[in-house]
């Protein structure tokens, strides 16, 4: 099933969603903070839809996580939930200026050095990346701005990509290599003058990154290495678990070849001659040979270009080309979205937003919801799951080998 989409006309650089905030950050050199709550709350449509416009774009943990999942267990709670989500992917859903204008916060000229080459947003602060180097401004609900005027200068390095997680920063900043700036969960004081640098963990060229539980994967033009961690606490009473280095993985190594390479948690993924292999990885596993587990190698017809980036989502792979971008959901069909993005983001640790691509185009931005999980289960359950199983062994996909 294709995902349901939200699309937002105008020109954007990129977006970012968090805390029930919608920030996009113009071509002009502009921000603009959206109410995406009230938005979509608010959002003219049959009222018997507005619970599955809700899940798809508020809450995507109501799906997915614990705490309802006894309620939708219910077949006929399920069968409903899912009916009213195909209804809803036949609705042109469209923000028209007017309407997308009764929701904006705040709008302020781009404080922080545009255009930037990545964006985070952690602990209610903005770290915006790019060829001058890192600033961090705050970024919450108290101020009038959608971020503060005052942004505070951490690096002078140029940086290619960033992702956030166990209080820090992991930073690729390309020939320099990989970083992690240490946030020590904190909010960002502008008198505060003892910030510390990031500090220097591998020095392979890097021009992306991302978190694999507690180690971090950076991919490269050739291949990529993991930065490999694990988790030491000094008791079973203790609850603050220190992350110490254990040393460098290269991708040539994990993957027995080169080529293009990502992760995100436990799967690590290169890109090879007209396919994908894909390793499970498992740092807590007591014996160093089960942390690395070869998966195998999906097969994928000719592709229109090289990769120029991927990533790993719940909902299954987004992989960018020269001339399109490429989603192997976790179930069904590959989605082909033709055409040259500006930016793309995706929001794998969110809470609420981890079923979302945000994909901007020249004169507009494209806000992807991915539900397919949910209603392949009401499939299962209508077909039978001995059909749905031997249909599965007969093609096995790269979302589905993810999602193993």
């Amino acid at each position: 099933m294709q995902p349901l989409r939200i699309l937002i006309p105008g020109r954007y650089w990129d977006s970012h969603i968090y805390a029930g905030r919608l920030y996009l950050f113009g071509l002009e050199g502009d921000i603009r903070s959206i109410d995406w709550d009230s938005l979509i709350e608010n959002w003219n449509i049959r009222d018997e839809l507005r619970i599955a416009l809700i899940y798809a774009f508020l809450h995507s943990d109501y799906l997915y996580g614990h705490d309802l999942q006894y309620l939708f267990q219910d077949r006929e709670i399920e069968n409903i939930i899912a009916r009213k989500f195909r209804e809803l992917a036949e609705e042109n859903l469209y923000a028209t200026p007017r309407r997308l204008s009764r929701h904006i916060i705040g709008q302020q000229g781009n404080p922080c050095p545009f255009p930037h080459t990545d964006t985070e947003i952690y602990h209610q602060n903005l770290y915006v990346g790019g060829p001058s180097g890192l600033v961090r401004a705050t970024c919450n609900k108290k101020t009038k701005y959608p971020v503060s005027t005052r942004p505070e200068k951490i690096w002078d390095a140029p940086i290619l990509g960033m992702s956030a997680s166990y209080d820090s920063i992991a930073i690729a900043a390309g020939e320099e290599g990989l970083f992690e700036l240490d946030t020590n969960g904190t909010g960002y004081d502008p008198n505060r003058h003892d910030s510390n640098e990031p500090k220097p963990l591998v020095d392979n060229p890097c021009r992306d990154c991302n978190w694999a539980y507690y180690s971090i994967f950076a991919s490269s033009d050739e291949s990529g290495f993991l930065a490999s961690y694990t988790k030491w606490v000094d008791n079973a009473y203790d609850s603050h678990a220190e992350r110490r280095f254990e040393g460098v993985r290269k991708a040539g190594d994990i993957f027995g070849s080169l080529g293009y390479s990502w992760g995100v948690q436990d799967k690590l993924c290169q890109a090879v001659e007209n396919g994908i292999r894909v390793v499970r990885y498992r740092p807590w596993a007591s014996k160093s040979e089960d942390r690395l587990k070869h998966l195998g190698t999906v097969s994928l017809s000719s592709w229109k270009g090289s990769v120029i980036s991927a990533s790993v989502a719940t909902f299954g792979v987004v992989i960018e080309l020269e001339n399109a971008i490429v989603i192997y959901p976790s179930s069904g069909d590959p989605i082909t979205l033709s055409g040259e993005p500006v930016n793309w983001r995706i929001f794998p640790r969110s809470k609420h937003y981890e079923n979302q691509l945000h994909i901007i185009y020249e004169d507009r931005l494209e806000i992807l919801s991915f539900n397919h999980d949910y209603l392949i289960n009401q499939e299962e359950k209508l077909l039978g799951t001995s059909f749905m199983r031997q249909r599965r062994e007969q093609r096995t996909s790269l979302g589905e080998l993810i999602a193993s």
